[in-house]
């Protein structure tokens, strides 16, 4: 980040004109998503005098900028980097892992970054207008997938340049814990891409009348759990095989021991349990995919050459989605329910990419199975009567298709309140955060760090109108 700011402060002639055009506009969008990122998740972050620690004018403490200024700016900036982008260049830009220095791909990234930025502020700001003239012109968005703004990792172990998720924890076995409730509706809605972002590590089913084997249980401790742990859960059986779980076959238990991570805040300590976690599977970390027989994913068994999708084809056509059914704006071809089918296909599509990624194990999702699931899902939308609902089934989609962005679902939430039927934490601790608390060094360190209490309204970031609060 010190360097692209290096590159959008030069101009080696001191005319005014940038020596090297497409290499500032290609800048200029990184810093804008960079810094639009850094304000979504803490708000007032050090802008105007960042990274200017070994500058000639050092600034070891520097302030911290308002949120809604910094935001204005990257707008502004996004507005630049399209200029420049269209501007000759003298050379051509070598060294772009990411479009190759393509300056028409990125001046799409660039609008649809914009696009992004203007509905994020919407429900503060009048920015229908500016939403309607970016969705008038579609050749200027990202519209497919040759032109999805991502970063491609690789399978560079020593430097590790593969996908960090899968780095973390490729050696090892199954990372953190996944939400019971996202892989328990992966299974009722006959998701099609569940063997891709899941892998279940075993098929061993625990006994909770073996005092050892209960303390590694999930919920055994508790009786306030939804979903608990999936081959002795009534819930669960009941909505997967329509049975009770002493009715289960072998087969299905032991399918089901393998869905194995956390209700929502279960604050039940953590046991010698990584060997049975659900780990993160091919899609999008590079992981294993969930084939019929249970692994261990440690040993660097994966490639971990996934991606992180920034702006991807199905999210501007979700993006263009939730403008049209709460601003009012109209795209120039398609309804809402046109690009809703859109947005799944196209997702779906890049997921089945991925099947190169592990070519001993994965298995393409069929036409057939896309089809249907897309179907049942277009039938959500058509049966809901209000755009409030509309909204609520296209976000909940999305919840879905963004796998592997958070910051996309967190976003999303703090600005729509969306999906609303995500389970409630077991245990409050606090209230749900409104942004990130800054680290104990800045406190210590910077004295022009706020104070600032990150789960109460006052905390929230200045675009969050919402103010969630459990």
């Amino acid at each position: 980040l010190d360097e692209l700011l290096k590159i959008v402060e030069q101009d080696l002639t001191g005319d005014g004109v940038p020596d090297q055009p497409r290499y500032l506009g290609i800048a200029q969008v990184l810093k804008a998503y960079f810094f639009s990122t850094l304000v979504d998740w803490w708000g007032d972050i050090p802008y105007s005098e960042a990274f200017k620690g070994n500058a000639a004018d050092q600034i070891k403490t520097p302030v911290y900028d308002d949120d809604a200024a910094i935001y204005a700016d990257c707008i502004s900036l996004l507005d630049k980097a399209i200029a420049n982008l269209a501007l000759p260049s003298p050379s051509a830009v070598v060294g772009d892992i990411i479009y190759g220095g393509s300056a028409a791909r990125w001046t799409k990234a660039a609008k649809s970054l914009k696009l992004k930025l203007l509905l994020q502020t919407s429900r503060v700001q009048n920015n229908t207008a500016a939403i309607q003239a970016l969705m008038n012109d579609q050749t200027g968005l990202i519209t497919a997938a040759a032109d999805d703004f991502l970063v491609q990792f690789s399978t560079s172990v020593t430097p590790d340049y593969r996908h960090p998720n899968y780095a973390m924890r490729g050696a090892g076995y199954g990372g953190g814990y996944i939400a019971h409730q996202f892989m328990f509706e992966l299974l009722v809605n006959d998701d099609p891409r569940l063997p891709f972002y899941i892998k279940r590590q075993t098929k061993t089913v625990l006994d909770p009348s073996d005092a050892t084997q209960k303390q590694t249980i999930p919920c055994s401790q508790r009786a306030d759990c939804v979903y608990g742990y999936f081959p002795l859960s009534n819930y669960v059986t009941q909505a997967v095989y329509g049975k009770a779980p002493g009715d289960l076959s072998t087969a299905e238990k032991e399918y089901l021991a393998g869905f194995f991570g956390r209700d929502r805040a279960d604050p039940s300590g953590i046991p010698d349990d990584a060997g049975l976690r659900t780990a993160h599977g091919l899609y999008p970390f590079g992981g294993l995919y969930d084939n019929a027989t249970p692994e261990p994913a440690n040993n660097n068994k994966g490639r971990g050459d996934g991606i992180f999708p920034i702006a991807t084809s199905w999210m501007v056509k979700f993006w263009q989605i939730e403008a049209m059914l709460t601003l009012g704006v109209t795209h120039p071809t398609q309804s809402v329910a046109q690009l809703f089918t859109a947005a799944m296909n196209e997702q779906m599509a890049k997921v089945n990419t991925f099947v190169s990624k592990d070519p001993t194990r994965a298995v393409a999702m069929t036409a057939a199975d896309i089809s249907d699931y897309v179907a049942d899902w277009d039938a959500r939308l058509a049966a809901a009567t209000t755009d409030s609902q509309r909204l609520g089934v296209v976000l909940k989609q999305a919840w879905f298709c963004n796998y592997g962005n958070g910051l996309e679902l967190y976003n999303t939430f703090r600005r729509t309140g969306l999906p609303g039927d995500l389970q409630t934490p077991l245990q409050l601790p606090g209230n749900f955060a409104l942004s990130i608390p800054y680290a104990q060094d800045e406190l210590n360190l910077n004295p022009n760090t706020p104070i600032k209490q990150y789960d109460a309204p006052a905390g929230a970031v200045f675009w969050d109108a919402l103010k969630f609060q459990f």
